[in-house]
C-alpha cells in the first residue's frame, strides 16, 4: 500500500474488507489503539456535505467543533462525510497472528486477559483479542487469542502467559499490517447470515467466568442450527485508549479514563438459514441480558454500547449517557434542522434508539 511504502500507518480497521466510514464514525478499535487511541480520535478533519448542500471542513480548530465532537462516535446522523483526513504514524513491520487453545486452558487465558487489561499501559505496543468459539470439526469449544505487537518482536513479555499455555495452532509471525488484515479477513467468511451484539463491563475475573459459562449455555441450545459459527469475543478498553478519547475536545462516547480498564464484548454468530433467525437472535440476546444482569448486581455493568458491534435491537447513541445524547441531538438539529438523516436516510443507528423496535 501507499502508506506501507512510506513506513506509515493510520488508525483503521483490523480486517481488510472493513470500510473506513462506518468504522471511524462508530469509534474504531485498531491494532494501534494502545499507542494512539481509536480511529474516531485520530481524524484531523472531516469533509462533510450537509442536508442543505453546504460543504464543511470540520475539525477541532474550525467553527464546527461541535460537529467534530459529534462525528467522533455519533455515526451517520449529521451529514455525508466525503473525506477523512487522518493523522499518520510511523509503522514498519510488526508481529502478530492467532493462537488456538483447547477449552481446558480457560482459566489460564481469562487470568491472562485480566492481567493484560491492567498491564497494557506498561506496553502500549501490544493489542489482544480473546475469542471463545465452537467448531464441531475441531471437537467442540475452543479459544483463540489474536496477539499483535506494533514492533517486529516475537513473543514480547506482556504475552508470556499466552506463550506458556498449551496451544493447538499458531500463526504468529513478523508480518506487515496489510498482510495481517488479510489473515483476519479469512476468518470472516461471506455469504452467511450473521448477527452482532455488544455490551461493556468493568474488568472482573469472576464475571468473565460467568460470561463464558453463559455463552456456552445459550449456544448449547442452538447447536443443531445448520452452519452455526458462534464466536464470543472479548477485548479490553485500556486506560490509555480512554485517555486518548479526550483529545481535541473529546468524543461523543461518554467514557472516561477513570472508569478503565473496561471489558468490551462482541457476540458474532453466523448461520445458514433465515428459518433459524429467531432462535439465534434470542440466544444472543439472552447472553447480553443475563451477563449484564449478573454484572449489574455486582456493580460491574456499564451503559455504553459500541456502535460497530451492536445489534439492530440495541439502543446505541442513548447509551453514551444523558448529557452526551442530548448534545449530539442538539448538534443534529443545528446542522440538519429538517431531520433528513433521521427520517429519509434508511439504516444504521439513529439518535433516538434502536433501529428495530422490540426484541427478536
Amino acid at each position: 500500500t501507499a502508506l506501507e511504502d512510506r513506513n506509515l500507518t493510520v488508525i483503521g480497521g483490523r480486517v481488510a474488507d472493513i470500510g473506513v466510514g462506518g468504522l471511524t464514525l462508530g469509534g474504531g478499535v485498531s491494532f494501534f489503539s494502545g499507542l494512539y487511541g481509536w480511529a474516531c480520535d485520530n481524524v484531523k478533519n472531516y469533509q462533510v456535505v450537509t442536508a442543505q448542500g453546504a460543504i464543511l471542513d470540520v475539525n477541532f480548530d474550525s467553527h464546527f467543533d461541535d460537529l467534530y465532537y459529534a462525528l467522533r462516535g455519533g455515526g451517520n446522523n449529521f451529514g455525508i462525510v466525503t473525506r477523512f483526513d487522518l493523522y499518520t504514524y510511523p509503522q514498519g513491520m510488526m508481529w502478530g497472528g492467532s493462537r488456538v487453545y483447547p477449552i481446558n486452558e480457560t482459566d489460564t487465558i481469562l487470568n491472562a486477559l485480566v492481567d493484560f487489561a491492567y498491564d497494557a499501559p506498561s506496553d502500549p505496543d501490544a493489542a489482544l483479542i480473546v475469542a471463545f468459539a465452537y467448531a464441531e470439526q475441531l471437537g467442540g469449544y475452543l479459544i483463540a487469542a489474536d496477539l499483535e505487537y506494533a514492533k517486529p518482536e516475537a513473543n514480547p513479555p506482556i504475552f508470556d502467559a499466552f506463550q506458556n499455555a498449551s496451544y493447538i495452532s499458531d500463526t504468529t509471525k513478523v508480518v506487515s499490517l496489510p498482510d495481517l488484515t488479510l489473515e483476519f479477513n479469512s476468518s470472516n467468511p461471506g455469504g452467511l447470515r450473521e448477527t452482532y451484539w455488544t455490551a461493556t463491563y468493568q474488568v472482573d475475573l469472576d464475571l468473565l467466568h460467568y460470561m463464558v459459562a453463559e455463552y456456552k449455555t445459550q449456544t448449547n441450545t442452538i447447536l443443531d442450527v445448520a452452519g452455526l459459527g458462534p464466536s464470543f469475543v472479548l477485548q479490553t478498553i485500556t486506560t490509555d485508549e480512554l485517555k486518548y478519547m479526550t483529545r481535541n475536545g473529546g468524543n461523543a462516547l461518554g467514557l472516561s479514563e477513570e472508569e478503565g480498564p473496561l471489558l468490551l464484548l462482541n457476540i458474532a454468530f453466523w448461520w445458514n438459514s433465515s428459518a433459524d433467525d429467531e432462535r439465534v437472535l434470542q440466544a444472543c440476546k439472552n447472553i447480553v441480558d443475563n451477563t449484564l444482569a449478573y454484572a449489574a448486581a455486582r456493580g460491574l455493568a456499564k451503559e455504553y454500547l459500541y456502535m460497530n458491534y451492536a445489534s439492530q435491537y440495541q439502543s446505541v447513541v442513548p447509551s453514551y449517557g444523558a448529557a452526551n445524547h442530548a448534545k449530539v441531538v442538539e448538534v443534529a438539529r443545528k446542522y440538519d434542522p429538517s431531520g433528513v438523516f433521521q427520517r429519509l436516510q434508511p439504516g444504521y443507528f439513529k439518535l433516538d434508539g434502536a433501529p428495530t423496535a422490540g426484541s427478536p
